[in-house]
């Protein structure tokens, strides 16, 4: 017995390896290895396992462990000061896609079933989307928070629908009076963890760290997960919805990070092992049997998807632009449609013969959605065409009135919360300068504040000469979004040869590629923060101004040997 489980699970790795190795080459996100890993050795491929009770409790696992880290995700008062884009925004869009797909397949199926392939089609990826934005840094862009809100939303609606299933009798249909006894103790759980466990678990946590015991620490992290999960079985909920309120109220605390970077390596390999057990139920053969259904599915999740976020941005009053790539960075399946497509198919809500087309719609979407995200920009500026260039005309313009009378002057890309810093002190000392921001929350702040700020995209080539680029003596970049950065220092080297650069990075991670980029001065806020900080121990200490500076500039040459004379202090 023992020997056949490790064959098994030798299988199984040896396919994912196997899978993901090849989906990774081709630009793809791993869940995809995964379920093509399921699907090669599963019952539809090679029949080399069939899922059994223990592959599916190991599944479920990594499902306990994603809702529980999807928990962490949810700060009251994060939500609450975004709560027009996630609330407003989110409903609209997950709302207004069950109406039309529920609508749609009313026709064939029932309206609880219709209504439950409308919600597993509205849901797209967080995994893949975020790690997408963060890769082309695009986190912090306006269309990058309106998707994370949309995103969050998603992770919060799958949890009814999630009650609905736990309530499904294998008869036919939901239990009226089940599913609502199963929505109260939902409600009366989420009162019960925001008041009663909250200061629980923080205690204990608190208490927990002061020992100082990773291992502790990690198991009892452990404990909460799974117990919460346990007692929502017990209480007549499912479990992922139990580890979803005990990440709710972790996320709360300020054990947050810490959890999640310990929890991580086991969410990633259980939730893999449920790709692979979610790619065992996927059948190939749908294709060539309902071909038509596989495509009908797929245009419904990237065309009607899109579709419905343009609605959506219409009505929130969103730049077009920014709701075009917004439709485009939603158009794809997520683990919450897989999660939800196969528990209804296991509780008999939704027929395999409708099921297994939507399953594989899903999963292929999934694979589509880094590649979608990453030509959202190109796709935005095709579609909107004239209008986008003319806006583009327009700014190009200002900046080049306000930089017309500078030279030898400094253009600052980023007047945030850096480059406001940045700013007073050229005023002060008189240093002439232009600073470009691209967001216009930031671009309002900085104008309110008086600074010579102007809106538009640094990391654009014409954008870069309007502000003379050609004239100035110096380009300062305060963020440090990889792909960014570098598109300025390669425009700036091109345009003027001599001009100097300094780019601003959050950590000294980045130094090496920053400089190989072309920058001359990198400069590390952490190093800066943590240097200063020394420097005022030593003069606490007792050492002289002269001796302090000294022992700090030793250190700092010490930290980057190969980069000397290009890390700023």
């Amino acid at each position: 017995m023992a020997d056949v489980l490790l064959i098994k699970t030798l299988v199984v790795i040896l396919a994912s390896v196997s899978s993901i190795s090849l989906v990774v080459r081709a630009g793809l996100p791993a869940a995809g290895g995964y379920l093509l890993a399921g699907l090669v050795i599963g019952p539809h491929g090679l029949h080399l396992i069939a899922t059994s009770d223990e592959t599916r409790f190991l599944a479920e696992l990594g499902i306990i462990l994603l809702m529980f880290m999807v928990g962490l995700e949810f700060s009251f008062s994060a939500m609450i000061a975004a709560r027009r884009d996630v609330f407003v925004a989110g409903s609209l869009q997950v709302g207004l896609t069950v109406f039309f797909v529920a609508g749609i397949a009313k026709w064939g199926v029932g309206l609880p079933t219709a209504v439950l392939l409308g919600g597993a089609v509205a849901m797209s990826s967080t995994a893949i989307t975020l790690k997408q934005l963060v890769d082309q840094g695009d986190v912090s862009s306006q269309q990058g928070r309106l998707v994370l809100a949309i995103l969050l939303f998603q992770d919060l609606a799958a949890l009814p629908f999630l009650v609905v299933l736990g309530g499904w009798k294998q008869s036919g249909g939901p239990e009226p009076l089940e599913t609502l006894r199963q929505l109260g103790i939902a409600a009366g759980a989420l009162g019960i963890a925001a008041f009663v466990c909250k200061p629980v678990f923080r205690t204990w946590l608190t208490w927990v760290a002061r020992t100082n015991s990773a291992d502790l620490f990690l198991l009892t992290v452990l404990l909460l997960a799974l117990g919460t999960a346990f007692a929502g079985r017990l209480a007549g909920l499912s479990a992922p919805i139990g580890a979803f309120l005990a990440g709710m109220v972790v996320g709360e605390s300020d054990f947050r990070h810490q959890v999640e970077d310990d929890i991580r390596p086991f969410r990633d390999v259980l939730l893999g092992l449920f790709f692979v057990t979610t790619g065992m139920e996927v059948d190939p053969s749908t294709i060539t049997a309902a071909p038509m259904a596989v495509l009908a599915w797929i245009i419904a999740c990237l065309l009607g998807k899109a579709l419905v976020v343009l609605l959506v941005g219409a009505i929130m009053r969103w730049p077009a632009p920014v709701s075009t790539r917004a439709a485009l960075m939603l158009a794809h399946g997520g683990e919450d449609g897989l999660l939800l497509l196969t528990l209804a198919m296991k509780v008999g809500a939704i027929e395999p013969n409708v099921g297994q087309p939507a399953l594989l719609a899903l999963a292929a979407t999934m694979a589509l959605g880094p590649m979608l995200i990453l030509r959202s920009a190109r796709f935005a500026e095709f579609v909107n065409g004239a209008s986008h260039r003319a806006k583009a005309d327009a700014e190009e313009a200002a900046i080049r009135a306000e930089s017309q009378n500078l030279g030898d002057h400094v253009i600052l890309c980023g007047c945030g919360r850096v480059g406001r810093l940045v700013s007073l002190v050229l005023e002060a000392a008189k240093v002439p300068y232009i600073a470009v921001e691209s967001d216009l929350m930031r671009f309002r702040r900085a104008k309110k504040s008086g600074h010579k700020v102007v809106f538009g995209d640094a990391g654009r080539k014409r954008v870069l000469e309007a502000a003379g680029v050609t004239r100035a003596r110096l380009v300062v970049v305060t963020f440090d979004r990889r792909h960014a950065v570098e598109r300025i220092l390669h425009y700036a080297r091109e345009q003027n040869p001599a001009v100097s650069s300094i780019v601003s990075v959050a950590d000294d991670q980045e130094i090496i590629s920053f400089v190989r980029a072309g920058a001359s001065t990198v400069f590390p806020e952490n190093v800066a923060a943590g240097l200063a900080l020394a420097d005022q121990v030593l003069l606490v200490c007792g050492f002289s101004q002269d001796t302090a500076a000294n022992i700090v500039t030793t250190v700092r040459a010490e930290l980057n040997p190969e980069l000397r004379g290009r890390v700023g202090r």
